[in-house]
């Protein structure tokens, strides 16, 4: 086994005491409208279901979706999100005004991903969602894959802004991401006020998210599937929970 691995042993569980979800989403959760949320995790570790779960107490939601298909986002408008190809969403019957916030207030922002080119039409649509969203303030945007965002559709500046400025305008940000080091932008880790830490095997990963004999690597090193290290960046605090699955409404 190489030396820059070693299986790490998990640390005391009072260090990160398991949780039931409903107490730690009513009592232990404060997640101030000005605050931002990172969610990092390898692929199918339950990180859009952590997300879906979290948005419940943000009252105005825009979900940057780029994949061309994606089960678990497709169960949201199940549950009441409106998906929309472009921005601004409209009416569907006539006349296709645009919707109010108040008509529609969870939108996932899809943008046609079929054509391996879409990177353009992708971009564009975001930035009209952010510019709108700037304006109207108070609406949480979750930026779904975060790397995917800033790095391949060229979105980092927009990303950065919205990072350092969106509190004067109380838009709290949430970046789903796969690994800590994925993007080069400090932010993903030192602004959110919440991080969550899905179960991470990646020897090189691992050493992104901690020194081997860390609190935070010790944990994430030995999660289950689905459950997530949730930590406080403000007061150090640690929590192990789990989010209901999202089913078919």
């Amino acid at each position: 086994m190489p030396d820059y691995y070693r299986p790490t042993l998990r640390p005391p569980d009072e260090l990160a005491p398991e949780i039931d979800w409903q107490l730690f989403y009513t009592r232990v959760l404060f997640w101030e409208q000005k605050q931002h949320v990172g969610v990092i995790g390898p692929t199918e570790q339950g990180k859009t279901n952590l997300i879906f779960n979290l948005l419940g107490q943000r009252d105005y939601a825009a979900y940057f979706a780029i994949k061309s298909e994606d089960e678990t986002l497709e169960a949201f408008e199940r549950h009441g999100w409106l998906r929309t190809r472009d921005w601004p969403p409209r009416r569907e019957r006539w006349p296709h005004r645009p919707l109010t916030w108040q008509e529609a207030p969870r939108r996932l922002v899809w943008p046609d991903a079929s054509s391996f080119n879409a990177e353009a039409e992708q971009r564009r649509v975001f930035r009209a969602a952010l510019n709108d969203i700037w304006a109207s303030g108070r609406v949480c945007v979750v930026w779904d894959d975060f790397w995917y965002l800033s790095s391949l559709l060229g979105m980092e500046r927009d990303a950065k802004k919205m990072l350092l400025n969106a509190r004067s305008c109380k838009s709290p940000q949430v970046m789903a991401a796969q690994r800590a080091g994925g993007v080069r932008m400090v932010e993903l880790t030192d602004q959110p006020t919440w991080l969550f830490w899905a179960k991470e095997t990646d020897p090189r990963n691992l050493q992104i998210v901690g020194p081997a004999n860390s609190v935070r690597r010790g944990f994430v090193e030995n999660l289950e599937r689905w459950q997530f290290l949730a930590e406080n960046t403000r007061t150090g605090d640690r929590y192990r929970v789990r989010a209901p699955l999202l089913e078919a409404a």
